[in-house]
């Protein structure tokens, strides 16, 4: 009978995974607390519910070399080249700031510099799955606090690879490693990268060309596993052989498929790596020095919290938002098991301090979710204390906001804020810009818009933009706090003032009206109007009627959603003055057999039984032509009449059947 010992352990692993996963998610927390919290139970430390401890290690590092694959995936050489100011300079600062802080702390408290230097670099990193999955799940991932976390955890995950091949040198060993280490990285990276530029794509399409999927996941997994292998041999870690392996592959034309194909894999063991770190924990460690625990926690959360602030402050972000991205990285990240556990591995770190920082690790993961959820209330608390004001107006900039009255402001210099200001511009009528992102800020004022630099939420900022005096407030920014915050601060400033908010979906509309906004427009209904717009005309339906549909859709969703107790305001009563009539604006074709002819000529109203409203030539509308009006190239022509009328119109113009 075979020995089923190691699919029993497998199986234990699995379902109390499985139920620890489910029960740490419906209390909001991050199922990778519970893949700890596992290994805590299950390990030598708990309840020795596992034999198979070294196979469970085995399985462990399929995870590592999984996860450090997907992260050079979403990097790319051609990416990192483009990686301008915001990442590197916010996290640079974050990672030498706490780096150096956590060495010199610990190097003051006693350790030997081996251990100080390691838990240095350890301590710098945070969570990129932990805070990521906590930005989508709030739609905050493209607000301003959101954006500076990501570039920290980005340069982050970049320092992993440094930090990976820096470690063996801090060991009693380190008489093996030379400067022709760091040689051999550079030789292999300069491989690899070769290899990703003139083999690995047409390989890749003789693979593809089987059309079998099979063989190409077998591929990548060869791809994979064959480049830890060779970084093993060179002697440097499996993980950064998958990171070059990710990075070669990020430049191929099926870099997305091969994502799709790994991430399963990744997320498995993934889930069984987290479980081997919750083993190491020593519970022992937790009870009898909890309260060196607790302090290293408390320590290491405030030196995080202010690099991270720092780090944002440095690319012009005011403060609160500054502190919202601090909070957010205060944790350390699932990297820094595996940088501990390779410093234990090379003799840098005793046995000792290494359970401890492990500790700190889970306990800074475990909390996370709780302090993310109040972040932006801790932050706005803090910045008040410090008497902070967000607004960063210049004497001119006062001058040339001063004298606005009935202008509009609009939050937020993105694409969305940007084209609102061009129609205002179009129309003649007044606007200012407020932004948080001190580049963009330095961008508009180059380009001569008016524009000042500060948070939207703090009334001083929106004072500063003469919000008393505007006739509107235009939100187009997506960050659902900042909405939350601004719209009745904004209300409570100027009763009167009209409010339009951008929100990322339907869902938040109602909310959005009771906090005081007049009108919010849903990018989730916005995208749905356009896919159904080019839908309609891939089936030749006509402009007129195309725009009678998305009126009455418009129409129905401000019905349910914002103005129920108004009377309809439906476009399409004033696109047809028929039952049933339709208005086209329908251009003549340059090759159209109508060209040079007059309407008399042509017979237009017999012939197709719509009639000619308006001729649009030069950009102007001539109303009510008369019959002796002949057609020219460039005309467009206004047409009304029945479905049928207007497509026999249309199909006259092009000589022939549409």
């Amino acid at each position: 009978m075979p020995d089923l010992t190691l699919l029993q352990d497998i199986l234990i692993l699995i379902c109390l995974a499985l139920a620890n996963a489910y029960l740490f998610s419906w209390l909001r927390q991050s199922p990778i607390v519970g893949y700890l919290v596992t290994g805590l139970v299950v390990g030598p430390y708990g309840f020795h519910l596992i034999g198979a401890v070294h196979e469970v290690e085995m399985v462990a590092e399929i995870g590592v070399i999984l996860l450090l694959f997907t992260i050079g995936l979403e990097f790319s050489y051609s990416r990192i080249f483009r990686l301008k100011t915001l990442l590197l300079r916010s996290g640079s600062i974050q990672v030498t700031t706490t780096g150096l802080i956590v060495f010199a702390c610990s190097w003051l408290m006693g350790m030997n510099l081996p251990a100080a230097a390691s838990l240095g670099m350890a301590m710098a990193l945070s969570s990129t799955a932990i805070v990521l999955k906590l930005l989508l799940e709030s739609g905050e991932v493209d607000s301003a606090h959101g954006r500076i976390s990501l570039s920290i955890l980005l340069f982050q995950d970049l320092c992993v690879i440094f930090f990976l091949v820096s470690l063996p040198l801090l060991g009693p060993r380190s008489h093996e490693f030379s400067a022709w280490t760091f040689v051999r990285a550079g030789l292999i990276m300069v491989g690899i990268y070769v290899f990703a530029r003139h083999l690995l794509k047409p390989f890749l399409r003789g693979i593809l060309r089987t059309r079998s999927p099979e063989l190409f996941r077998l591929t990548i997994l060869a791809l994979v596993l064959g480049t830890a292998w060779a970084t093993a041999l060179a002697g440097l870690s499996l993980a950064l052989g998958a990171f070059l392996a990710g990075l070669a592959l990020a430049e191929s034309d099926s870099s997305h498929q091969v994502l799709a194909d790994i991430i399963p894999f990744r997320d498995v063991f993934l889930a069984v790596f987290f479980i081997s770190i919750g083993m190491l924990i020593n519970i022992r460690v937790l009870t009898d020095m909890w309260p060196f625990v607790l302090a290293g926690l408390l320590l290491l959360s405030l030196i995080k919290v202010a690099a991270g602030t720092l780090a944002a402050m440095a690319v012009r972000y005011p403060l609160r938002t500054a502190l919202t991205s601090g909070l957010m990285i205060f944790q350390v990240g699932e990297f820094s098991f595996i940088l501990l556990k390779q410093a234990l591995s090379v003799g840098a770190m005793p046995e000792e301090t290494y359970h401890l920082a492990l500790s700190v690790v889970a306990l800074s993961m475990m909390f996370t979710p709780l302090i993310f959820g109040h972040s932006h209330a801790i932050a706005s608390r803090i910045a008040g204390w410090l008497r902070r004001s967000d607004e960063y107006e210049t004497s001119e900039d006062k001058e040339r906001t001063g004298n606005l009255e009935g202008h509009v402001v609009i939050a937020g210099y993105g694409l969305s804020g940007r084209n609102v200001a061009h129609t205002l511009r179009k129309m003649h009528l007044p606007y200012i810009h407020v932004e948080i992102n001190g580049e963009a800020v330095h961008l508009a004022r180059q380009s001569g818009d008016i524009i000042i630099h500060g948070d939207t939420t703090a009334p001083a900022v929106l004072e500063g933009a003469g919000i008393k005096k505007a006739s509107a407030l235009v939100l187009a920014i997506n960050d659902p706090s900042a909405l939350a915050r601004v719209i009745p601060t904004a209300r409570e400033l100027n009763p009167d003032i009209y409010i339009l908010a951008r929100t990322r979906f339907v869902a938040n509309i109602e909310y959005l009206q009771k906090l005081g906004a007049d009108e919010i427009i849903t990018d989730e209904f916005g995208a749905g109007l356009e896919l159904a717009t080019f839908l309609l005309r891939k089936f030749h339906i006509s402009e007129g009627r195309i725009l009678k549909i998305l009126s009455t859709l418009r129409e129905e969703h401000l019905q349910r959603y914002q103005q129920r107790d108004l009377q309809t305001r439906n476009l399409a009563g004033y696109l047809s003055v028929l039952d049933g009539g339709e208005i086209e604006i329908q251009a003549v074709p340059d090759d159209s057999p109508c060209l040079g002819k007059s309407l008399a000529e042509l017979n237009f109203r017999v012939v197709t039984g719509a009639s000619v409203m308006g001729v649009v030539r030069h950009e102007r509308v001539i109303y009510s032509p008369s019959a002796e009006l002949r057609l020219e190239a460039g005309d467009t022509l206004m047409l009304l009449g029945e479905d049928q009328d207007i497509h026999k119109a249309r199909e006259f113009l092009h000589g022939h059947s549409l």
